[in-house]
């Protein structure tokens, strides 16, 4: 039995016509986001603040239902530090994207400098150069977002959810595209 027989046995009749679906949806989400970052970036700044308000409140909740399982005080601080981070995305949603953009800018920094060093720490190995090229477009990327900055904030996040849309999207499609009819 080949690989692919196996996926083919092991695929609900039903995953096709929905990872189809799901890719179509998240080209066309990826699309508009991409024509509108800023209204992709504040939607993603208002998502992140009500997950972390939520996630607050059921952190609260858990913790004085478990009191006698646990420490209580850094149950209940958590769930407080969560719950007033996301009140304060909620509630000053243009700082929110500032600071999303800024958190954005260090991650593509650092995680740049560290593939630009992992890129030489490989040589001589086929391909070194690739990791070492990513991590100097990372660098590059995250130097724009910051020093462009308060710009950036109003279009750098949405963009860049967009562009993982569009890739997801695509993905998502090849594998419908790669399972077999019934």
């Amino acid at each position: 039995m080949t690989d692919q027989d196996m996926i083919q046995a092991t695929t609900p009749r039903g995953l096709r016509t929905w990872l189809w679906i799901a890719g179509i949806v998240s080209i066309v989400m990826g699309v508009l986001a991409v024509l509108f970052p800023f209204a992709a970036t504040l939607a993603t700044e208002l998502v992140i603040g009500a997950l972390l308000a939520v996630s607050g409140v059921l952190e609260l909740v858990r913790a004085f239902a478990m009191r006698r399982n646990g420490s209580l005080t850094w149950n209940v601080l958590f769930g407080l530090v969560a719950l007033v981070a996301g009140a304060v995305l909620l509630g000053w949603p243009l700082q929110g994207m500032v600071t999303l953009t800024i958190v954005l800018s260090v991650f593509f920094l650092l995680g740049g400098a560290l593939k630009l060093v992992a890129g030489f720490d490989l040589r001589p190995f086929p391909g070194w150069g690739w990791i070492g090229f990513s991590g100097a477009l990372s660098l590059l990327l995250g130097g724009l977002l910051l020093f462009g900055l308060p710009d950036t904030a109003m279009w750098a996040v949405g963009l860049l959810v967009g562009i993982d849309l569009i890739f997801l999207g695509v993905a998502e499609i090849a594998m419908a595209s790669a399972i077999q009819r019934d």
